[in-house]
């Protein structure tokens, strides 16, 4: 599994970015209900921010996290609030998993996979999944790219990285179709815009110089020097500030269950 934001600040940007209200977790889960003794996972846990706040939720659950990031899965334990709450390291869309869950979350990791990998993912979501469990996936689609931009170089540059990215931008719209294709059923989604305005933009601009820092080492070797990467983060991140430029995203908050 593929997933170029690296590094020790990847973690601190991830909970960062959940201050915000665009990816607040509250308005995300604010339909879901666990069961106390429930057996929980979050898929592509990165910082454990998700987890953190499932413990303070919902504390009579049974929560794991998993992620390929060693230094993510090494903050995520360092900054856990209940000793009950376990990470491990896992690729699950080449693996398949050894437990069995009631409920498994997957959280802004799906457009880093591509339609291929993400079926291979579900497949081994539904496996685990016990036996009328459910799956809650969400993702934004047009993430980046829904920038409004007249910048005929930045939007050059754009197409560049969408090329050379492994995953997908706008895979959240197919992901229903996909995860009925591996078994799930009663599946249903609700679409938010994640509009960028005013103090909003700021924040989003800032996430972009973190997401682009730790994301450097792919940058260089699509545009041949650090030199012509920062070129391209500055003309993106002028642009994000600017406030006659939209920029936007559509999120995708999916359940399914397992029957």
């Amino acid at each position: 599994m593929s997933y170029i934001l690296q590094g020790n600040n990847e973690a601190r940007r991830l909970d960062e970015q959940t201050t915000m209200d665009q990816f607040s977790l509250d308005h995300e889960l604010k339909d879901i209900q666990l069961k106390n003794g429930s057996k929980v996972l979050d898929a592509g846990c990165g910082s454990g921010v998700l987890c953190r706040f499932i413990e303070s939720k919902y504390p009579q659950t049974l929560i794991s996290g998993c992620d390929l990031s060693i230094p993510s899965l090494e903050y995520a334990k360092k900054n856990q609030k209940l000793l009950q709450t376990t990470f491990f390291q896992q690729d699950f869309v080449n693996n398949p998993f050894d437990e069995k869950y009631d409920f498994i979350f997957n959280r802004l990791v799906a457009h880093h996979l591509n339609e291929e990998k993400l079926v291979k993912a579900f497949s081994h979501f539904y496996q685990a999944l016990s036996h009328g469990g459910k799956v809650c996936i969400i993702d934004p689609d047009g993430l980046f790219l829904n920038l409004g931009t007249q910048n005929k170089e930045l939007l050059k540059r754009m197409q560049m990285v969408k090329a050379a990215f492994d995953g997908d931008l706008n895979v959240a719209r197919i992901i229903p179709s996909i995860l009925k294709s591996v078994g799930f059923s009663n599946i249903t989604w609700r679409t938010e815009v994640m509009d960028f305005q005013g103090e909003g933009r700021k924040l989003e601009a800032q996430q972009w110089k973190g997401r682009f820092e730790n994301s450097l080492e792919f940058y260089i070797k699509l545009f041949g020097s650090e030199f012509s990467s920062r070129q391209f983060f500055k003309m993106y991140i002028d642009e994000v500030l600017s406030e006659s430029v939209p920029l936007f995203y559509n999120k995708f908050i999916i359940h399914a269950e397992k029957n």
